[in-house]
């Protein structure tokens, strides 16, 4: 019997799927935003142990790049893995894959972005965590999840890069040292005030809670290239254009994520999950016809992200399918 398993521990199979699955699991460890600096070394030997392991990473890295169109295509892909004569064996490799793509945010994720993302920022979070930090003058920016900074304070000028993601910034007056947030082609400036920034993927939204900021884009190509926004408003920016003009908005609701909580005001079903998205590790695919949808709202903590998942389909009528922990549709 100890014949026999050595045996099968040692088949041309498993040995030729070893490196492979190690380059996969390097590559979800690199995207995932917690590798840590001996990871790094370790990751660093392993591909200079082999060019055979270089090639696989390689592989692997153009795999993942080219994710995106698998949102529509998973459950297809899936149901033939699970058709096919190899059976369990195959059916677990998907399961690594479907696993390390969801953990690596497999939609819209350019795995260089984050590798450059790793190396700016100097403070991070990850899918599903918040983090405090507490700048060199006492002020503190407050990390939603999935976020990137980096930090830079001179004599002249304090300096936020949100180079990914959602902060809230509490402000610590200084009228010689201006307190900047750059962020999607724009700048927004305080000297003592609270405010937040989000960084989405077409354009930055700026709500203040408390004073007054002023938002300027400097590649504006028409429009005024600023605009202030005060207490209990909102404006919002895309890169080479003109902020729009300042509107009143509910600014403890925008921050409830501060607080622990999370709400959704009439929003359509996939904005609202796609809100909800933001907050697990993992992803959530819509596959069901939203035609026919109604707009969504609610108060949920962000303890509870997959309870208000099932609430809001659940007023739509739809079923919440979780493949694994990481892969959860919508039908």
């Amino acid at each position: 019997m100890d014949e026999s398993m050595d045996s099968q521990s040692t088949s041309p199979e498993a040995s030729d799927q070893r490196v492979p699955d190690a380059a996969r699991h390097w590559i979800v460890r690199l995207a995932s935003g917690n590798i840590t600096e001996s990871e790094l070394t370790q990751f660093k030997q392993w591909l200079a142990e082999s060019s055979t392991h270089q090639h696989a990473f390689d592989r692997e890295r153009v795999f993942w790049q080219q994710l995106e169109p698998l949102k529509a295509t998973v459950p297809g892909n899936a149901h033939h893995e699970h058709q096919t004569t190899s059976g369990k064996r195959r059916r677990h490799r998907w399961n690594i894959v479907i696993g390390g793509m969801v953990a690596a945010g497999f939609a819209g994720i350019v795995f260089y972005q984050d590798i450059r993302l790793l190396l700016l920022s100097d403070h991070r979070t990850s899918a599903g965590q918040q983090q405090i930090v507490t700048l060199p003058d006492g002020g503190t920016a407050h990390l939603n999840t999935d976020t990137a900074i980096a930090v830079s304070y001179t004599d002249n000028e304090r300096r936020i890069e949100l180079l990914k993601g959602e902060a809230f910034f509490q402000v610590v007056p200084n009228t010689q040292a201006p307190f900047r947030v750059a962020a999607q082609g724009g700048v927004t400036e305080a000297v003592g005030t609270a405010f937040a920034v989000h960084a989405q993927k077409q354009q930055a939204v700026v709500t203040v809670t408390e004073g007054v900021v002023n938002v300027t884009t400097h590649t504006a190509r028409s429009g005024p290239p600023s605009t202030a926004v005060r207490k209990d408003q909102q404006t919002l920016y895309s890169p080479g254009e003109a902020p729009q003009p300042a509107t009143a908005i509910d600014s403890h609701s925008a921050i409830a994520w501060t607080r622990g909580g999370i709400v959704i005001d009439k929003q359509p079903l996939a904005a609202a999950m796609a809100e909800l998205d933001r907050y697990r590790p993992g992803r959530i695919v819509v596959l069901a016809d939203l035609s026919r949808t109604k707009s969504v709202s609610g108060r949920f903590t962000l303890q509870g992200i997959d309870d208000a998942i099932a609430a809001l389909a659940k007023t739509q009528g739809l079923r919440v399918v979780r493949v694994t922990d990481y892969l959860i549709f919508i039908l």
